[in-house]
This record gives structure tokens, C-alpha cells and sequence, in this order.
């Protein structure tokens, strides 16, 4: 018997501010001490899954690092 697939909210063409709020809140579950995993998509560069808890997303590593690159710059 194979693993259930999990359904990912697919955000890869949604504006930058909606990506944003999805990685606040991921940031959020993170800092609560809930597991975040990263792969790449099986769609290829520059697509990846994120999976925190009850949040699945696709969406792309580029923004995601831009995200991460300003958080860590503002604190």
C-alpha cells in the first residue's frame, strides 16, 4: 500500500505579499517547535514543497530565499 499523497496549495504565480503571509505563518509553526521539511518538486528547479504541520505548499525556492534573506536582514 503507497503513502496517501498530501494535496499542496500551489502559490508559485500568487503575488509576492500572499507568499509572504504563507511563509510568516510557516515561520510561525517553525518557532513552536513544529518540523518544516523542504524538497524539490519533482517538476524541477525552481519548484519545491514545503511541509510544516498542516501547511503544504508549492511554491518556489528563489522567493522563498529572497523571504528568508529579508527576514534575516529587518530582524
Amino acid at each position: 500500500m503507497s503513502a496517501a499523497r498530501v494535496k499542496c496549495k500551489d502559490i508559485r504565480l500568487s503575488p509576492d505579499e500572499e507568499k509572504e503571509e504563507t511563509y510568516k505563518l510557516i515561520d510561525g509553526l517553525v518557532e513552536l517547535g513544529i518540523p518544516v521539511t523542504v524538497k524539490e518538486h519533482r517538476s524541477g528547479f525552481p519548484a519545491v514543497t514545503v511541509d510544516c504541520g498542516e501547511v503544504h505548499i508549492l511554491t518556489d525556492i528563489l522567493s522563498l530565499e529572497a523571504w528568508s534573506a529579508k527576514k534575516k536582514k529587518t530582524g
